[in-house]
């Protein structure tokens, strides 16, 4: 009886080891536990000298222990642009500066720019180019938008063999909007990204996107559209502002918006290239390939859907795939994000569409 209380103790501390485990690798934490930092051993120097009189009781000065100082480098999500070293971000990052109204853009239409955008573009323009040429493009091309209205989208959210779900809730109002990505898993919120900002030519234009993970702090990515640069609550990498910049969230609804204003990228062969940033300090060229038509699962029943391909460009670059359905404003209906050939990534499966008033 003993012995069968103890092997069913052990399975169930295997099987909460298992689970701590695979939370720790949904939400993008390390895998190393904190360690108490130990007191530094104080330095001794000690001075021998061989004469020929009776021995002599060395003199062995004490010398002030040195402090040892942590520097801490937040892991990178391995950008193609290299940036300086991070700092550790401030608990509460504070926003952004106060920026104009963005004019929201009309579908099918033509849409004057406003002169604080015509100057960050033209200030972009000026400095040293930092994005690399995708397909012999130097400079990354126009699209016409038509923006979704407001809706909140539900999903499976699964990493290998660990599910939960995960709402995107879009939100326009006028001139502004808020995109929220929550990733739940066992009860526990393992992820919240928010992008929040208006709307200018080039379609969504964000001023400020955060990204929260599971017992980590809330790292910021602000874009100063009146001084016309990208600057970020976690690191000192600063990036000009460029015409079209979008954040890790706010890609989803800007790839939708171009497709469904530019029937010519519907088809298989299409390409879509925006420059895109993080939270974490970096930015990089994310040019998405129209691979194939395919027929995805979802909870309403299978849909047909234009599959996108986003290819890594070095061994730990994110590749992404993302399913786009027309009959949902060509909205995801399924998206797959991995980073590195020994990423299991993530995986966003459509259940629902809620309709927002």
């Amino acid at each position: 009886m003993q012995a069968t209380r103890r092997r069913w103790t052990s399975l169930v501390l295997l099987g909460a080891a298992a689970l701590v485990a695979h939370l720790l690798a949904f939400s993008g934490l390390d895998w190393a536990w904190p360690r108490q930092a130990a007191s530094p051993s104080p330095t001794v120097a000690v001075q021998a000298r061989v004469i020929d009189t009776a021995p002599v009781e060395p003199v062995v000065p004490a010398l002030p222990s040195a402090s040892l100082g942590a520097v801490l480098v937040p892991a990178p999500t391995r950008p193609l642009v290299k940036t300086a070293v991070a700092r550790a971000p401030a608990p509460d990052a504070p926003p952004s500066p106060a920026a104009p109204a963005i004019t929201p853009v009309v579908a099918e239409a033509a849409v004057t720019v406003l002169p604080a955008v015509a100057s960050a573009a033209a200030d972009a323009a000026a400095a040293p180019p930092i994005v690399e040429a995708v397909a012999g493009l130097d400079t990354l091309p126009h699209y016409r938008t038509q923006m979704p209205p407001a809706l909140t989208l539900h999903y499976v959210l699964q990493r290998g063999a660990l599910r939960g779900s995960g709402d995107l809730s879009w939100r326009p109002d006028g001139e502004r909007y808020e995109l929220r990505l929550e990733g739940r898993v066992a009860g526990l919120s393992v992820l919240t990204q928010v992008s929040s900002g208006g709307f200018d030519a080039a379609g969504v234009a964000p001023l400020r996107f955060t990204d929260q993970r599971l017992r980590r702090g809330t790292k910021a990515a602000n874009f100063q559209r009146t001084a016309g640069k990208i600057t970020f609550s976690g690191s000192s990498a600063e990036f000009p502002l460029r015409d079209g910049a979008q954040d890790r969230l706010s890609w989803m609804v800007q790839l939708g918006a171009i497709v469904a204003a530019e029937p010519k990228l519907r088809g298989v062969g299409a390409k879509v290239v925006m420059y895109v940033v993080g939270a974490n300090g970096e930015a990089s060229v994310w040019a998405f390939d129209c691979t194939a038509i395919e027929s995805v699962a979802t909870g309403a029943g299978p849909v047909d859907a234009l599959k996108f391909v986003r290819e890594p460009r070095e061994p730990y670059d994110t590749q992404v795939q993302v399913w786009i359905d027309p009959a949902q404003h060509h909205l995801p209906v399924r998206a797959t994000q991995r980073s590195g050939p020994n990423d299991e990534g993530f995986e966003l499966r459509l259940q629902s569409v809620e309709t927002n008033p």
